[in-house]
């Protein structure tokens, strides 16, 4: 499952981009942890709810990157890049 990688990293060292980006692959992770899960479920109640955890762990991914996008606009803003 996501983040038992992330233990050795140096958080104090990482950007909020490089967090944010960390945090959106491990929401990916786990959505395909799920769908794989909800492939291989045994019952129809069981993959319903396996689906509806891959879901969510979408919209987290899809937030995070909302976030990441705002993060980066912002920073061409104050760069003076943006259009």
């Amino acid at each position: 499952m996501p983040h038992n990688r992330r233990e050795d990293l140096d958080w104090s060292a990482m950007s909020i981009q490089e967090i944010l980006e960390l945090a959106i692959a491990d929401e990916v992770e786990a959505r395909d942890y799920y769908r794989r899960a909800a492939d291989l479920a045994g019952s129809m109640h069981t993959r319903k709810v396996l689906l509806s955890l891959s879901e969510m762990e979408q919209g987290h991914a899809d937030t995070l990157r909302r976030e990441l996008d705002e993060l980066l606009l912002q920073r061409d803003l104050e760069a003076g890049m943006a259009d």
